[in-house]
């Protein structure tokens, strides 16, 4: 039996190198059932897509708590520790908490695993996050899929409203190799009785959304067709916009996070409360947007020497990116530091970066899913590339190279940038 939290990753550490992604509900579904069904006690707004799904959800939930209401969320990855992945309003899961829940399922795991039917690192996690929700008393969940939709393992769930916020080529493996096939798993969280919000604008990928809702007689909104962005500004505190969606409009929502593609974001938590809940007032409304920050999204470490961490982590991320970069830093030359998860779309991320990019340092970290550098070295043909396998260093590099007018960039796996932050803000303490 474990007793601390390092025993605990441990476990987790090895659960996923052992049993790692095994999609389909049936062992959620049993996992949960001996755990009473816990998951069958709360309420749920439940969030999908390949990019953007924890701004979108942070964006509501600074709505949501500047309305006075109680909010839990599960989120995925973490940036630093577990605890992170399980919140009730801004408080994390404490240790001994987590320690209590985990304990709770190990005869559970035990019972399973000697069946040959033991559930995955993810599913555990996700019943513990259902376990621990149900004794808080919060007033809702905001639940966040972990990859796809229609065989997540959070889609045990019955939503009183859904949201995707995007589709891209991701896990082709698994989820399919064009974007409607993607988009029909991601749609796979539509559920009868709970209304669809989606910022999926590509002709092929709306179409199956819009069909799925269709299918079940559930309201959809689309981003640009239901609900729009406009007056799009540059502000002090960062940027602003206008929303309208029917009779709602809101008028310079200023927002702290940067980019075109997190004022969309902001739209869909905006949507999201009009459409599923009542008397969320317009102050609420500025004031989580307001206040919404999302570490290791666009962050700024520090000015001197400029530098910029950011989650792009598909090709979809680092286009994105770029168009935030060139929007915000368009005198600036940029210096990228990138690392990769070995079962992403790499080639394509890197061939992203070389456009415009002044320099790009390869690197590796230490995970079973990292790749390595010299293989990432080898897909990049920038002409002014390095590699240098030992990633704190190669920051270090970046940074003592980087003058006025140019920023080190440092990207690609969540997992990296979340060994990233710390190492730099610990650096810069």
């Amino acid at each position: 039996m474990v007793t601390t939290m390092k025993e605990i990753n441990q476990f987790f550490e090895r659960r996923q190198v052992q049993l790692g992604m095994n999609f389909g509900l049936s062992r959620m579904e049993t996992l949960l059932t001996e755990l009473g069904d816990p998951h069958k006690e709360l309420k749920y707004i439940h969030i999908a897509g390949s990019n953007g799904k924890g701004s979108t959800l942070k964006y509501i939930k600074e709505i949501l708590l500047a309305q006075g209401i109680r909010v839990a969320s599960f989120t995925s990855p973490y940036l630093i520790r577990m605890n992170e992945q399980l919140k009730v309003n801004e408080d994390e899961i404490s240790d001994q908490e987590f320690i209590d829940v985990f304990r709770k399922l190990w005869p559970i795991i035990h019972e399973m695993d000697s069946k040959g039917n033991g559930p995955t690192q993810f599913e555990i996690l996700t019943a513990m996050a259902f376990s621990y929700f149900s004794k808080k008393e919060v007033d809702l969940v905001l639940m966040e899929t972990g990859l796809g939709g229609r065989l997540d393992t959070t889609n045990v769930i019955q939503p009183f409203l859904s949201i995707i916020t995007s589709i891209s080529l991701e896990h082709t493996n698994i989820l399919g190799n064009t974007l409607g096939e993607i988009a029909y798993e991601k749609a796979g969280i539509i559920k009868s009785g709970a209304p669809v919000i989606s910022g999926v604008t590509a002709w092929e990928p709306a179409k199956v959304i819009e069909e799925k809702a269709s299918a079940l007689g559930v309201p959809y909104y689309q981003l640009g067709k239901d609900f729009r962005v406009s007056n799009m500004k540059r502000s002090e505190r960062g940027q602003s916009f206008s929303f309208s969606l029917a009779d709602r409009s809101i008028e310079n929502v200023e927002m702290r996070m940067l980019g075109r593609h997190q004022m969309e974001n902001a739209a869909l938590a905006i949507a999201a409360v009009t459409v599923g809940m009542e008397n969320i007032d317009e102050k609420s409304i500025l004031k989580g947007i307001g206040a919404a920050k999302w570490d290791g999204r666009f962050e700024k470490i520090s000015d001197e020497p400029l530098v910029i961490i950011d989650g792009a982590h598909n090709p979809a991320g680092i286009d994105v990116l770029k168009e935030t970069l060139k929007v915000h830093y368009p005198d600036y030359k940029y210096r990228f530091v990138f690392s990769s998860f070995k079962d992403k779309n790499y080639s394509e991320m890197l061939h992203g970066l070389e456009t415009g990019a002044m320099e790009i340092i390869i690197t590796e970290f230490d995970h079973e899913r990292a790749a390595d550098a010299k293989t990432l070295y080898e897909k990049c043909i920038h002409p002014n590339k390095s590699i240098n396998k030992d990633w704190q260093a190669a920051i270090t590099e970046g940074r003592r190279k980087t003058g006025d007018k140019e920023i080190l960039v440092i990207t690609g796996s969540l997992h990296f940038l979340s060994l990233v932050r710390e190492f730099l803000i610990r650096e810069d303490a």
